[in-house]
């Protein structure tokens, strides 16, 4: 044994034993690569103690690890690395002899190993901490990526330690993940993403959280993207978003997914890149608008060459307006204003139901007779193939489809719009859902007594009584089956014009079912009933199977053909072959199955999909697209019909004013999603995965649309309904922007009232006198009249000496008396805003005034016999302007009305231009041949995002709406500041400003006089 290895040996025992150290010595010769091996291990053991005996122990305790994972032969540049690192940190060199035998081996190519010993070893002499970040996730980085990039791929974490040392080892760890996503020709613009995220934080130092987030999750991100196009183009557009707005960049990375899956193909996606690209170099918040909706718009548009053309043609649009207006184009792409909504049209490929929503009603008024809403049936371009219309179980709400594309052109799709309403149409003309189950009890007994349900609860609608049979499905197909033959027939006796339409949708939209998997025979017994009674003079070919069984069921069908056929009659008639078909199938197999040479199957074509499980007794039919959907739910007993007729009337006020004003009702969903929605999304939030958006695309459609879609009820009794907002700076619409929250004022003590009257006795005493006078007398004498109640005297003088001078005569010699009407709607609207508790000299607040002034003109109104509403408006934001209601038009004063009055009290903000249109609405929901409304508001409107020119000029585009509406507005000022900005707020409309406030209790009266006399 050479001095050598005795050296080396009594080293290694001073830690490990004798025993150990020889061993180890042996092992090591054994694994030498090259004969001097031992002396090097040596002489950098002694360099080690010298640099650090601590590290030197670590490494020595080591070298059992190494010998154990059979790694000594890589003993010499394990030790150079070692000491490498020692140099420049002891802690490390401590960290690294701990954690690199594990790490060497997970390595199991010698030539691998080496490669990563060096380049640590390279790292260390410029980065110790790069170095050993590198070494511990090199086995992981060594699958993922070829030798020869190894080292451009840690030339970027080198670089990063110039910016941070965290952020560069995050990055160094990160490699192996983004390197499966990822070429290194695209790393490095990556990295530039994630570098444009750094920010300053709240006390002005540099933070590095967003870059950190981004190294460690865009990887994950970048993965859900298939195509390495893609994502490099998803990078360089995060990039450049980034480079304007870090959130922008991290919302369109966390979003980007998401977004991308919904478009149709690998093309339309690198397209919208492409096009975001280009708006990102111009604005971040625009682009990311853009990134949002175009996908939405995309499905909407389509897929072929004119598709393309359109899109491109909407792009570049918004690019022209991005050119004269940032704030504009942000509205274009995020769907938001007036030129955004006629863009859309424009690119549709097919009809919207909001383009021919006015003739679709008229059309179907004509119809049935009836006052009717037209509405968006919700979600109906996402369920297009399935979606099919609806009619309200009072009759007085039509929902279609927002779009319509079946056909090449617009003519088609329009008439099939019009064959569509018609139908729901003759369902309310022809009293489908005006039967109630009174007439069945019969029918209910005898289901019992057949199919033994005799302790069963007696059924409460026409479903619970379908619920009586074994297959309901069945009995309902053949009730709508039934039902809607009747229907058309009756439209096609009343209406001949409407025959052709009629029959060419008939023909085209009703095929069988798929016999492929198999059927059962009382479903092709339906589909076949379907199919003859929508044929007219067609022929309709009949499978062999059931022809017996057709040329018993469908003469039964015949029978509600008939022009006196009654919607109880459908559903006897859907009875009797339910029992029927039941008998004639008693012998016949259930399942009857697709016989691929049966050229009849053929001719009858495949329909649409249905379960697969053909295992099961029927499965409903869901292929009458063009005759709509029926509910045997909303046939109900008689007082259950009352009771929810009851109920609806609860909500008919909110619904009109929704629809004259232009105001879109939400949803509970859609009402929860934006009161929880409302706060912002942090930045690791929206790093972990994008946010779910509705269609804008089909809200935009449903705009303008009578829609009366179901409330949003905040909770009991409130209600809310969204407006538009003009924006002077984009010169357009803001659409569906804010939300009113209609709500009953908090009560209060009700003691104002009597405390105003004691106060001010004498003046209520004249006041009450002055506005009785105002009140029109019964009767009215109207002279000059063809005929009447007695002669015109005056006229009957007059006549007679035309008559001696040979004059032309004139028959009009009678008086008629009328009857005269003072005919006055008005709504007072009052700001009851923070500003509002501000104290005057007397030590009375601003709201103290405005109350006490609404009890004396309360009196007045009362006195004169005008309908009148009170209305307080505040709130926090454009999702939350608080209406609240202290008197409505049908409330009558005292009681409730009186202590919401006195428990009015400042709240927050005032967004007066939505305040003023939900009350327009509620103005033009009366019956009234004047409509007043009368602003009440003590200054300049203000809210968040709502205030200088903004706030006045969309406040004077409400007021000018209000006109154009036939509502006469008012509007008095309670601010002595105002006469700055007063008249460009209110532009043509009468206002008054009020600089005494101590007089606005006795002034309003009289100025309401002067109004409406």
């Amino acid at each position: 044994m050479s001095d050598t290895h005795k050296q080396l040996i009594a080293k290694l025992a001073e830690e490990l034993g004798p025993a150990t150290a020889q061993h180890l010595v042996s092992r090591l010769v054994e694994a030498a690569a090259k004969p001097d091996q031992v002396e090097g291990v040596l002489l950098l053991l002694d360099e080690l103690l010298e640099v650090s005996p601590k590290v030197a122990r670590a490494a020595i305790e080591s070298f059992p690890d190494l010998l154990q994972r059979g790694r000594l032969g890589d003993a010499v540049a394990w030790l150079d690395l070692g000491i490498a690192l020692a140099e420049s940190s002891g802690a490390i060199g401590l960290k690294f002899f701990k954690e690199s035998p594990l790490v060497l081996g997970l390595i199991e190519q010698p030539s691998v190993r080496s490669l990563v010993l060096e380049t640590a070893l390279e790292l260390a002499e410029q980065d110790a901490n790069v170095a050993l970040e590198f070494l511990r996730v090199a086995p992981e980085v060594v699958t993922v990526i070829l030798p020869e990039q190894l080292g451009a791929w840690l030339e970027i974490g080198l670089e990063l330690t110039q910016v941070d040392f965290v952020v560069a080892l995050e990055y160094i760890r990160q490699i192996p993940a983004v390197a499966r996503v990822l070429p290194i020709h695209d790393a490095r613009a990556w990295t530039t993403f994630g570098l444009k995220l750094i920010s300053r934080n709240s006390f002005g130092k540099t933070d590095y959280f967003g870059t950190i987030e981004f190294l460690r999750t865009s990887p994950l991100i970048l993965g859900d993207l298939e195509n390495p196009s893609v994502r490099a183009k998803v990078v360089t557009v995060g990039s450049l978003l980034a480079e304007r707005d870090s959130g922008s960049g991290i919302a369109w990375l966390s979003e980007s997914p998401r977004l991308l899956r919904a478009m149709p193909n690998e093309g339309w996606r690198l397209k919208i890149l492409q096009y975001g690209a280009l708006v990102a170099e111009r604005d971040a918040e625009t682009a990311l608008a853009f990134l949002r909706r175009a996908p939405e718009l995309v499905s909407v548009i389509g897929e072929s060459t004119e598709a393309t053309a359109r899109f491109e043609a909407w792009c570049t649009a918004g690019m022209e307006v991005l050119a004269y207006s940032v704030e504009g184009a942000r509205a274009y792409f995020a769907l938001e204003s007036q030129k955004a909504l006629t863009s859309v049209e424009a690119a549709l490929n097919g009809v919207s139901l909001r383009q021919v929503a006015r003739t679709v009603k008229l059309f179907a008024q004509g119809l049935c007779g009836t006052d009717l809403t037209i509405e968006t049936l919700p979600d109906s371009l996402s369920r297009e193939a399935s979606v099919r219309a609806t009619v309200s179980q009072d009759g007085r709400i039509i929902s279609l489809p927002a779009l319509l594309r079946r056909y090449p052109t617009a003519e088609e799709n329009t008439r099939l719009y019009l064959v569509m309403a018609a139908h729901e149409a003759g369902h309310v003309e022809f009293g489908t859902y005006r039967l109630t189950l009174e007439p069945f009890a019969d029918l209910v007994l005898a289901l019992r007594q057949k199919y033994g349900h005799v302790k069963q609860v007696a059924p409460d609608t026409l479903a619970a009584l379908f619920r009586l049979y074994p297959h309901p499905g069945l009995i309902q197909d053949l009730w709508m089956l039934v039902e809607d033959a009747r229907v058309e027939f009756l439209l096609q006796q009343e209406y001949p014009g409407l025959q052709r339409d009629l029959r060419r949708f008939a023909r085209e939209a009703v095929t069988t079912r798929s016999l492929t998997h198999g059927l059962t025979v009382k479903e092709l017994v339906v589909d076949q009933l379907l199919q003859l009674s929508t044929a007219a003079s067609q022929s309709v070919a009949i499978h062999e199977a059931i022809k017996e069984e057709i040329a018993i069921l469908w003469p039964m069908c015949q029978a509600i053909l008939a022009p006196t056929a009654t919607a109880e009659e459908a559903v006897r008639v859907a009875h009797a072959l339910y029992v029927r078909l039941e008998e004639l199938l008693t012998t016949k197999g259930t399942m009857i199955q697709a016989d691929p040479a049966d050229d009849t199957s053929k001719d009858l074509g495949v329909g649409p999909s249905v379960s697969e499980q053909t295992g099961e007794d029927y499965r409903p039919v869901t292929n009458w697209v063009y005759r709509g959907a029926m509910n045997p739910e909303f046939i109900r007993q008689h007082d259950q019909d009352e009771r929810a007729s009851d109920d609806r009337k609860q909500s008919e006020d909110i619904e009109r004013i929704a629809s004259v004003a232009g105001g879109a009702q939400e949803s509970s969903a859609q009402g929860q999603r934006n009161r929880e929605g409302m706060r912002k999304a942090t930045e690791s939030d929206r790093l972990g995965g994008g946010r779910q958006l509705s269609s804008h695309v089909e809200e935009l459609l449903a705009l303008k649309v009578e829609q009366l879609a179901p409330l949003d009820h905040v909770g009991s009794g409130v209600r809310a309904v969204r407006y538009p907002e003009w924006d002077q700076e984009i010169d357009d619409y803001r659409l569906n922007w804010c939300r009113v929250v209609e709500r009953a004022a908090e009560e209060g003590s009700g003691d104002i009232v009597a405390a105003t009257l004691s106060a001010h006795g004498t003046e209520v005493s004249a006041l009450r006198r002055f506005f009785e006078s105002l009140r029109p007398p019964g009767l009215r004498r109207v002279p000059g009249q063809a005929d009447g109640d007695e002669f015109d005297v005056d006229a009957a003088v007059r006549m007679c000496a035309e008559r001696a001078a040979g004059a032309d005569l004139s028959d009009r010699i009678y008086v008629r008396r009328e009857r005269k009407e003072r005919d006055v709607a008005a709504a007072f609207l009052v700001d009851v805003s923070g500003s509002t508790s501000r104290q005057l000299d007397s030590g009375r607040r601003v709201i103290d005034l405005e109350k006490e002034g609404l009890v004396l003109l309360c009196e007045a109104l009362e006195a004169v016999g005008d309908q009148y509403a009170l209305y307080g408006y505040s709130g926090q934001g454009r999702g939350q302007v608080d209406f609240l209601v202290v008197k409505d038009f049908d409330d009558q004063l005292g009681g409730k009305a009186a202590q919401r009055l006195g428990g009015l009290a400042p709240m927050r903000q005032n967004r007066d231009g939505a305040a003023i249109r939900h009350a327009t609405a509620k103005l033009l929901a009366r019956e009234a041949r004047t409509r007043m409304l009368v602003l009440i508001n003590d200054g300049r409107p203000l809210d968040d995002g709502y205030k200088d020119e903004y706030s006045l000029e969309d406040t004077k585009a409400a007021l000018r709406e209000a006109r154009q509406r036939g509502v006469h507005p008012f509007c008095i000022t309670i601010d002595r500041e105002a006469d700055g900005y007063v008249r460009r707020m209110y532009g043509d409309v009468q206002f008054a400003v009020i600089d005494h406030l101590e007089a606005l209790p006795k002034r309003l009266p009289r100025i309401y006089q002067r109004l409406t006399t």
